[in-house]
């Protein structure tokens, strides 16, 4: 049972709907708030999905709080109608109100708590019904009594226990006729497999609870750990080391995809992808719903959203004729110098070329249509190739700097990675350059 000695001078909020499992909530909470030192305050969330009856549940819970002397904030909403406009599920939109309205409360400073009436059956009825569907340990893990602001002081009372608890105390409450229709899948659960299972295996309700107790525990700590194979990048990518722990790299991806702001529409079919992506070519990348790319690179899968990787294309600085001075490109910094570097910059080659050979008309810039480049040993290919030969990844391809010829599709070097043919050094070089980059 939840300890209340930790709220005192808090204002704890009770969601109270008029049915019995909120009204002994608001009763429980109400009994003990002297004598742990807390406020206690209700609030009541009319959706209009059952017309008149809704109205009437609404009518009691002010009558209830009025009797017993608690605050009452009412929140009203045609839940029927936004689902229809939204194109939502009603279950929800409803969802969605109550949350937005919880959240209201907290951050117009009107209580510090939502208390919720979530009891064990709920907690049982939801871990079954995730196990069918085919979750995984973490859709399977169980509520919390206190998860950030919200608290659930009821979550390890049975339903009997709620309802002996009304009984011996005579408290009225509401009964919502559609609890008991049995066409919704969570009701058949409810009204019929929970009470078989418990027939057939005493304890069930319980054990089940239990489980997804223990279920959320060793999923946090796999969470935990997979955050060690995380990193986020500069340029707002998140890489994923890699691993041959699925548990752990499956967690570190759906870190990474959340963090990017994609909350739905992935399956574990996409996790699976990306796990298998690792063995694929350095370069090879998945397209994931939301415009999320994932990607091979040489340390990770990087993840990042396509949208933002065209925003940032169209701030690329424009070309320049080439100069000792070097080239700011935006994400790369090119260096020309006339001395071998002591150190090179990350992962990409120190370059030498012969400036004599280099003619006046090269540019920096950055890929184009027709480009070609001819390597060392004389074959010709388009950039293109090259680059999918080289296993360059994706992401850096539009941003890897350029030394070539402005119009005429002749690239001299490919920053960070090759020179070509034509201005190679060679025995007969009087001048050499050396090209470095440098990630900004």
């Amino acid at each position: 049972m939840m300890k209340l000695d930790g709220f005192y001078g808090k204002r704890i909020c009770v969601a109270v709907s008029g049915g019995v499992d909120s009204v002994v909530l608001l009763h429980y909470l109400q009994e003990r708030a002297e004598k742990y030192g807390y406020l206690v305050c209700a609030t009541h969330m009319e959706h209009g999905i059952r017309g008149a009856e809704s109205v009437d549940d609404m009518r009691f819970t002010q009558e209830l709080c009025a009797r017993w002397g608690v605050p009452l904030f009412v929140f009203r909403e045609n839940c029927l109608e936004k689902a229809k406009t939204d194109k939502e599920s009603l279950e929800t939109v409803a969802r969605n109100f109550r949350y937005e309205k919880f959240r209201e409360l907290i951050t117009t400073d009107k209580t510090d708590y939502i208390a919720l009436a979530h009891h064990q059956n709920d907690e049982a009825e939801t871990v079954l019904f995730r196990l069918a569907r085919g979750t995984s340990l973490t859709g399977a893990r169980g509520m919390k009594e206190e998860s950030g602001r919200f608290l659930r002081p009821l979550l390890s009372w049975k339903k009997s226990e709620i309802i002996d608890y009304a009984k011996e105390r005579g408290l009225a409450y509401c009964v919502d006729k559609t609890n008991f229709e049995r066409d919704a899948t969570r009701n058949k659960l409810r009204l019929e497999v929970l009470p078989a299972l418990e027939n057939a295996v005493p304890g069930a309700i319980e054990n089940l609870a239990r489980f997804a107790l223990l279920a959320g525990e060793d999923d946090e700590y796999l969470y935990g750990e997979s955050q060690k194979l995380l990193k986020k990048e500069g340029d707002g990518r998140f890489v994923v080391a890699f691993s041959d722990c699925k548990p752990l790299f499956r967690r570190a991806c759906l870190t990474a995809i959340k963090a990017l702001g994609i909350e739905k529409d992935y399956t574990a079919r996409h996790l699976e992808d990306a796990f298998v992506l690792q063995k694929a070519e350095r370069g090879a990348y998945l397209c994931l719903p939301k415009n999320l790319l994932a990607e091979k690179t040489l340390h990770g899968i990087a993840f990042f959203l396509k949208k933002e990787k065209e925003f940032t294309q169209k701030k690329k600085p424009l070309a320049m004729p080439f100069n000792e001075k070097g080239f700011d490109g935006g994400r790369y910094l090119v260096k020309v110098e006339l001395a071998l570097p002591k150190e090179r910059a990350g992962d990409w080659k120190v370059l030498k070329l012969d400036l004599d050979k280099l003619p006046k008309s090269a540019t920096f810039r950055f890929r184009e249509e027709g480009d070609e480049i001819k390597t060392f040993g004389g074959t010709t290919k388009s950039l293109k190739k090259y680059f999918n030969e080289k296993k360059i990844p994706v992401s850096e391809r539009e941003w890897l700097p350029l030394i070539a010829e402005k119009d005429g599709g002749k690239v001299y070097a490919v920053c960070g990675v090759e020179i070509a043919e034509e201005v190679k050094v060679t025995s007969d070089t009087k001048r050499v350059a050396y090209l470095t980059i440098e990630k900004r």
